[in-house]
């Protein structure tokens, strides 16, 4: 099995099982998967192996981690198809090679970067693998950005209009004509 994790710009990077877990992350210490984004905590989610099946479990990260839309609370079996994301990366799990399912990988213009070999016991551990973050905005989050900026300054359009109110001296009513 490998953990496949793709960020907005396409670029997908393959992580292998090698043993029975794979902590993603933006930190270097004790992370198999760096991902470099700031909505990704240092130690924020972790896919565990066990009995053949995998599990995702959010590691008390602020944003959270999300599987199939829904957020994420307590440890989750992933299943054949389940989308789990993290900041601005999508990530699915995938049997290893082409003949597990009799189906090949989705095709992709983008390198695949290989994880680093797993360190000796002596070493300390570090995350060489280093995805790019989401660079172009999604069209929500543009169409969100957008209608918070309108409200801003809506809301300025309307002190300064009732300020301007206020500072205007009441005109006085004309006196009727004789």
């Amino acid at each position: 099995m490998k953990l496949v994790i793709e960020d907005q710009a396409g670029t997908r990077s393959e992580v292998t099982f090698t043993g029975d877990e794979i902590v993603v992350g933006r930190g270097t210490d004790g992370v198999t998967f760096r991902m470099l984004d700031r909505d990704v905590s240092r130690r924020h989610a972790r896919f565990v192996r066990s009995s053949g099946a995998v599990f995702v479990e959010d590691l008390g990260s602020l944003t959270g981690t999300r599987v199939n839309g829904e957020r994420l609370s307590g440890r989750r079996r992933l299943r054949d198809g389940d989308l789990v994301e993290i900041g601005d990366y999508d990530l699915a799990i995938v049997p290893d090679g082409d003949g597990d399912r009799g189906e090949a990988a989705p095709p992709t213009s983008a390198p695949v970067i290989a994880p680093a070999p797993a360190p000796s016991p002596r070493s300390t551990p570090t995350a060489p693998t280093v995805a790019a973050p989401r660079t172009a905005a999604s069209p929500l989050r543009r169409a969100l950005l957008i209608g918070v900026v309108a409200l801003v300054l809506g809301i300025a359009a309307g002190i300064s209009l009732g300020l301007a109110m206020q500072a205007a001296p009441p005109s006085a009513p004309a006196a009727p004509a004789r």
